[in-house]
């Protein structure tokens, strides 16, 4: 399982080479909408944050991420849910 910091300087990455954004300017309070992200690299960006941490989101659980750190957010929260006992 991955902290808070881990998993922000991961998408960091992700989302600098998925807009023009440089790592510097990735904030938790970011919208995502200001990260010149337009509906499709939105998409393909969620398909490379569910293919490099292993879970995946519904379109409406998707359309609810407005902010960096919601999507940090929901990357800790899936793997919290992963490891719990069945």
């Amino acid at each position: 399982m991955s902290d808070y910091q881990s998993i922000m300087k991961e998408l960091a990455t992700i989302l600098a080479e998925k807009t023009k954004i440089k790592r510097e300017r990735l904030k938790p309070d970011l919208h995502l909408a200001d990260s010149g992200l337009d509906s499709f690299a939105r998409i393909e960006l969620v398909l490379a944050l569910e293919e490099r941490f292993g879970f995946e989101l519904s379109d409406s659980e998707a359309a609810d991420l407005s902010t960096v750190d919601d999507l940090v957010k929901v990357i800790l929260r899936t793997q919290a849910d992963a490891t719990k006992p069945s």
